[in-house]
């Protein structure tokens, strides 16, 4: 039986849970569903709020904010989840670029430019301040991507862009396309060969064509490698709406990583209660067919999300709750206090950065700040304190908390 339980498949959860099956714990991750990673645009976005570096942020946020979960854990634990993952990404042959000294500025569907830590070595040719001509490419067949419309965006910031369609050959037309439908295409070498071609026959000046982020599933880095041999320019992705093809790539490499190391994933498995006695979370119960399934605890990391990920709840009365452990969530009194008046406010709005409290252990606490569970690390979106939508700091903040959740149950944080 496996008594080390991870609640919730986001990448909070997946570093979570890795970490602890690399200490020899043998996690079981429940999820009710894959978690965020497939619905993000696969970057590394750890501050990106104002222009600070994303190091100097980090550190500013530790002297003034001791409640955010930056200071909770610290720029070392930050420094060291990021290693962490670079090695895990490296060794999965779909590595990742950047850090905490700069942020870099990526083209996104709509052709804004938007800051970003650290990006999949596909997106790295993206970085619009190296200047020259840039080709977007398309295809009229996927929806939500429209190469005219992004070139025209980065034009108007003085970018030189210019967009246009591409063809697809006879042999792979299809009656529905979707991101993971381009994805598979591109895993195949023939398909490649013949974008590739039309390119070439089309970039012009173009030193650089960024194509949406559906560069295969299976070997992204060769499909980017083969394109550029035959397009005679460096190829980079864009992130594309949903279904996101780059996070699925990364979640599908902390899965394989998890599992090679003992743990194991159950999606679709909901975690709905949990009981405990003296401080320490002893079962939780999850969702199975038919039924309720209980787990015996002995340690437990919690990263289902915050008011976006479904992780904390508010309903029409006013009540914010945690939705897996029915944990205390530190939010504003009021309803009247949830939203500021202006929706654009650069204070954001409260509600957002509602959350567990927590000390600097991770362990969930009450509204007395007495700890609630011993055994149980709150990580990511869950956590009190960070309104990661306007700080644009949610995949650096559940990254470096879900590493340092599992290395601190693990006993291997002091």
């Amino acid at each position: 039986m496996r008594t080390t339980i991870v609640i919730g498949a986001g990448l909070s959860g997946l570093m979570g849970a890795l970490a602890l099956a690399e200490a020899g714990l043998r996690p079981l991750l429940l999820a009710k569903g894959q978690g965020a990673t497939h619905w993000t645009a696969g970057t590394i976005d750890v501050w990106g709020a104002d222009e600070r570096s994303p190091r100097e942020a980090v550190q500013a946020i530790r002297a003034s904010q001791s409640y955010h979960p930056y200071a909770l854990i610290g720029v070392h634990a930050v420094e060291e989840a990021i290693a962490r993952f670079r090695a895990l990404t490296e060794a999965s042959r779909y590595p990742y670029v950047g850090g905490l000294e700069r942020n870099v500025p990526l083209p996104t569907a709509a052709g804004a430019l938007r800051p970003a830590a650290l990006m999949p070595v596909t997106m790295a040719a993206g970085d619009m301040r190296l200047g020259g001509d840039v080709l977007i490419a398309g295809f009229r067949e996927l929806r939500d991507f429209y190469p005219p419309f992004i070139a025209a965006n980065l034009a108007a910031q003085g970018i030189a862009a210019r967009g246009m369609y591409l063809t697809l050959p006879p042999a792979f037309r299809r009656r529905e396309y979707t991101t993971i439908t381009f994805a598979r295409m591109f895993d195949d070498p023939a398909f490649r060969s013949e974008i590739g071609r039309q390119l070439r026959a089309h970039r012009g000046n173009a030193s650089r064509i960024g194509l949406p982020a559906v560069l295969g599933l299976r070997d992204p880095l060769g499909a980017v490698a083969h394109l550029q041999n035959e397009s005679g320019a460096q190829v980079f992705e864009i992130p594309t709406l949903p279904p996101s093809v780059p996070g699925i790539r990364l979640f599908t490499l902390f899965q394989n990583a998890i599992e090679q190391a003992g743990g194991r994933l159950q999606i679709g498995s909901e975690v709905i209660r949990g009981e405990g006695q003296d401080r320490h979370l002893t079962t939780i119960w999850s969702e199975a067919a038919a039924r309720q399934q209980a787990h015996r605890v002995e340690r437990a990391l919690l990263a289902t999300g915050g008011i976006a990920g479904g992780g904390i709840r508010a309903d029409h009365t006013g009540i914010v709750r945690e939705t897996a452990l029915d944990l205390p969530v530190r939010a504003p009194a009021s309803r009247a206090d949830w939203f500021a008046p202006r929706f654009l406010d650069p204070q954001g709005h409260a509600i957002y950065a509602a959350g567990v409290a927590a000390d600097a252990r991770l362990r969930p606490l009450g509204a007395d700040g007495e700890i609630v569970y011993e055994n149980v690390a709150v990580a990511g979106a869950t956590l009190a304190g960070a309104d990661t939508v306007r700080e644009r700091s949610r995949s650096g903040v559940a990254l470096a908390t879900g590493w340092a959740a599992g290395r601190i149950l693990a006993g291997l944080v002091s």
